[in-house]
């Protein structure tokens, strides 16, 4: 990987172009950035008070960073030259390349990548990165920036406009660097992964992924970060079918991007948001707060009502609601008023003021002995809810700002993870916010948002946990030239790796009853063709066949429907019928570029892709997370799960064996039988040549 240091971090900067250029140099003016400006440009005198440079060559030095504001056909020219000059890498703006889909795009961005050379570049079509540590904006365009010190997060995102956004509009959000990626087609995500990973100030780490190029460089950066002790937290947007044309195999149709997705992040330890909100409101808590070491929550409101949802959203998610220790509850009961429950959700109903002494929101210092009792020893993490209503009702906004302003002293005397949150998007003061993310507490907003931050909690938790760095995952290069085998031989290439099936003859048609004779009825006729993928679909299947005049009628009824359909055969299968038969399981393995190869299980039959009940595992995978996904199919204690156990390990061993060649492959249905048998009675393989 190139050295990004300089471009995340410059000391200084040149911009290249016309008046585009002009937004973030005014942008890293206000945010206070102290390197050095430069502008290129051959034909103006100056851009914002900057005398501009004719060409890169003659920069006094070489930047660190370079912003590129020009066509697409120029910016390869620029990149060329920066590269040439030694530059710390850059950002190219403009579209115009891959992102078009036609040949000229992917020929102008092949020559774009060329240009760069060893040169780090975000790019192309890009709104590029801000340094909110420094102010320093290698950036697109005139943009707020809320100078950070640290603990902060990174956000890499494959939308500009979202950054633009948080940015933009969040406010006491600890973000050190926001990242727009683009095509990528010179420096990934993996990479500027790694690269923030150097900086100890990021404590967490947001990613906006809609495809993905390699997978397996992109999980093994998310699994650095997670032996770091730093939390990756992925919005995954672009979810669309794999296949992309109609499908031969059922694997090929019912496997989709988000399964493939779900296996990627659980092999990798990414926890996954469902908003952008959601994930400002995540990075917040995990920053400025930190990963709570339990499920244990301890929630304090001024409204029982909204401590009602929490407590249905705790009971839906696993979050565990303790109650103060024995000792602290009697301490409580004497403190609090009769009219305030001892219960968690706790509802503080205390008066504005008081002229007796006992405790109000006027009383910080109490209040937060109170919060302390609530929590000590039973907690792992504390979040106080509440709205502020604007200035002019009273004084009502400063008299619960004052009270919440215990969790300040809450934090240091606990030392777990304490937030505020509103209830509502924006229901916190700014300033307020910004005193209480200075002191450790973070500030949220929306009770949405909030609570699935604090869920995902418990889930990094466990992540961070985790000790074994998975496999690398197998190639998932392009094939061409795609055949399929017919059932006899997918069933012998599998046999040889463990599965086991049914006895079967692969014969001409003549020989059929020959074969059912040595087998013994009751069998099952099947078509036996390269050509015939799904066969019951065009009559080339015939169950429960008990005698040799059965045979007959079934194998003319055979050949009258396979004509009709359009196909000719010569040969068939012969098999031997499963009986006692109490499940019926699908095996398949399905490709992808980005992935490599994937194994998928399920509830099969020729009903498969309609029950579509299944679980996904990128290859290799191990034992454990196979007999994972089995349970959560209720296979996990069959008779047969031993049995079934074997039989997918032998189908992921053919396709690890077979990876350079291997499109996709069904075994379906996989039978298992009530004395413990699982016994293949179908299988498909699509490989390449």
């Amino acid at each position: 990987m190139a050295d990004l240091s300089r471009l995340l971090r410059p000391q200084s900067v040149a911009y290249l172009g016309g008046s585009q250029i002009s937004g973030p140099i005014r942008a890293a003016r206000r945010a206070g950035y102290e390197g050095d400006l430069y502008v290129v440009n051959p034909i103006k005198d100056e851009i914002e008070s900057i005398t501009c440079i004719p060409s890169v060559a003659e920069l006094p030095v070489v930047p660190d960073a370079a912003v590129v504001g020009l066509s697409a056909e120029r910016s390869i020219s620029a990149v060329a030259e920066l590269s040439a000059a030694g530059c710390g890498g850059a950002v190219v703006m403009v579209s115009g390349f891959a992102e078009l889909n036609t040949d000229e795009g992917r020929e102008r961005q092949q020559r774009l990548i060329a240009a760069a050379g060893d040169m780090p570049l975000l790019c192309p079509n890009c709104m590029g990165l801000m340094n909110q540590f420094s102010g320093a904006f290698v950036w697109g365009d005139d943009n707020h920036c809320e100078r950070q010190s640290g603990p902060a997060a990174a956000i890499i995102s494959q939308s500009g406009a979202l950054l633009i956004g948080m940015t933009g509009i969040e406010i006491a959000f600890p973000l050190g660097y926001a990242i727009s990626i683009g095509n990528q087609s010179v420096t990934t995500t993996a990479d500027l992964i790694n690269a923030v990973l150097e900086d100890n100030r990021i404590k967490a780490i947001g990613l906006y992924l809609e495809g993905m190029n390699d997978g397996g460089t992109l999980g093994d950066a998310c699994y650095s970060a997670l032996e770091k002790g730093v939390p990756v937290v992925a919005l995954k947007g672009g979810d669309q079918a794999v296949g992309a044309a109609v499908a031969m195999s059922h694997t090929a149709s019912m496997v989709v991007e988000r399964d493939l997705w779900n296996a990627f992040k659980t092999r990798y330890g990414i926890s996954e948001v469902s908003s952008p909100k959601a994930l400002v409101e995540t990075l917040k808590l995990l920053t400025v707060s930190g990963i709570a070491k339990g499920k244990r929550l301890s929630i304090i409101s001024y409204s029982g009502g909204l401590n009602g949802l929490a407590a249905t959203r705790c009971a839906k998610t696993g979050i565990d609601l303790p109650v103060p220790t024995t000792e602290n509850h009697q301490w409580l009961r004497e403190k609090l008023p009769e009219t305030v429950a001892i219960a968690n959700p706790l509802d503080l109903n205390i008066p504005y003021v008081t002229s007796d002494g006992s405790i109000s929101m006027e009383d910080t210092n109490s209040i937060a002995q109170s919060i302390i009792r609530f929590a000590e020893g039973v907690s792992d993490q504390i979040v106080f809810f509440n709205d502020v209503p604007r200035p002019g009702a009273g004084t009502l906004d400063q008299i619960w700002c004052k009270s919440m302003e215990a969790l300040i002293e809450v934090r240091k005397e606990l030392d777990i993870p304490v937030s505020v949150a509103g209830i509502l998007p924006g229901g916190l003061p700014h300033d307020f916010c910004h005193h209480m993310q200075r002191n450790g507490v973070a500030c949220l907003q929306g009770f949405s948002e909030t609570m699935e931050a604090i869920n995902l909690g418990n889930e990094l938790q466990q992540n961070l946990q985790s000790v074994a760095r998975p496999d690398s995952l197998l190639s998932g290069s392009e094939l061409s030239n795609v055949t399929l085998l017919d059932e006899a031989v997918s069933k012998q290439s599998l046999i040889k790796f463990g599965l086991k099936t049914p006895a079967f003859l692969a014969v001409p048609v003549s020989d059929a009853l020959k074969a059912a004779g040595e087998l013994g009825y009751p069998v099952v006729l099947k078509v036996l063709s390269h050509d015939i993928a799904h066969k019951a679909n065009v009559g080339g299947v015939t169950l429960g066949i008990d005698s040799d005049e059965a045979l007959e009628i079934a194998v003319t009824a055979m050949q009258a429907s396979i004509t009709s359909h359009g196909y000719q055969f010569t040969d068939v299968l012969i098999e031997k019928m499963v009986g006692d038969v109490s499940a019926e399981v699908i095996i398949g393995i399905k490709r992808h570029a980005a992935l490599g190869l994937a194994l998928m299980v399920g509830k099969g039959g020729s009903q498969a892709e309609e029950t579509a009940e299944f679980e996904t595992l990128l290859l290799p995978c191990s034992s454990s997370e196979l007999k994972s996904s089995l349970a959560k199919l209720g296979l996990h204690n069959h008779a047969a799960t031993a049995e079934l156990m074997g039989s997918c390990k032998a189908v992921a061993d053919y396709a690890i064996a077979h990876q350079q060649t291997l499109e996709s492959l069904d075994v379906n249905p996989v039978m298992l039988t009530t004395d413990g048998q699982a016994l293949a009675t179908d299988a498909l393989i699509e490989q390449a040549q």
